[in-house]
């Protein structure tokens, strides 16, 4: 078996809540920068300083979040470990022998799933981790005890070819 060292960093990357999310702390911000630092009123029934900054502060945490969130897959020769920040404090680590099936498959995260993040969709799709990766596809994972993970990737074709050669080397033992 050859040698296995897969890295992978995904962040989360819906253009659309990135773009909505620094719409609104602009808007928040030139409303604190005209009302609190320049003395005039933002709107015909402005709210107070403290609540301008106030909302602010909560938005500007809330892009602070968006930007820390990533998920960090790697792959080597005695399993799978994976960490979805800031939701884990600690990394996940899956021995080759726990798992009954590995294999890319295309995934729909909004229907399968119900959205991105650490989801579950029930007993027919199980459990995934995804960050809205510019792909579609993802390493579904068939644990021996019938439990199922999908994690999202950016780049399936070289998991493939990891996987393939697991399974090759009998670390995996596909049964039907």
């Amino acid at each position: 078996m050859k040698t296995i060292d897969f890295s992978e960093v995904q962040r989360f990357k819906i253009w659309w809540a990135w773009i909505a999310v620094t719409a609104l702390n602009v808007l928040f911000m030139y409303a604190v920068m005209q009302q609190v630092f320049l003395g005039k009123p933002f709107g015909p029934k402005p709210a107070p300083d403290v609540v301008l900054i106030f909302i602010e502060s909560l938005l500007l945490l809330f892009l602070l979040f968006l930007f820390s969130i990533k998920l960090k897959t790697h792959i080597d020769s005695t399993g799978i470990r994976y960490r979805f920040y800031p939701y884990q404090f600690k990394e996940t680590y899956i021995e080759w022998h726990e798992l009954k099936d590995a294999y890319i498959r295309e995934y729909n995260s909004y229907f399968e799933y119900g959205g991105w993040g650490m989801r579950t969709g029930g007993i027919k799709f199980g459990k995934a981790i995804n960050t809205s990766s510019s792909s579609d596809k993802g390493l579904q994972l068939q644990f021996n005890n019938g439990k199922l993970l999908l994690i999202g990737t950016s780049r399936p074709d070289e998991i493939k070819l990891i996987i393939d050669d697991v399974i090759a080397s009998g670390k995996i033992n596909r049964r039907v």
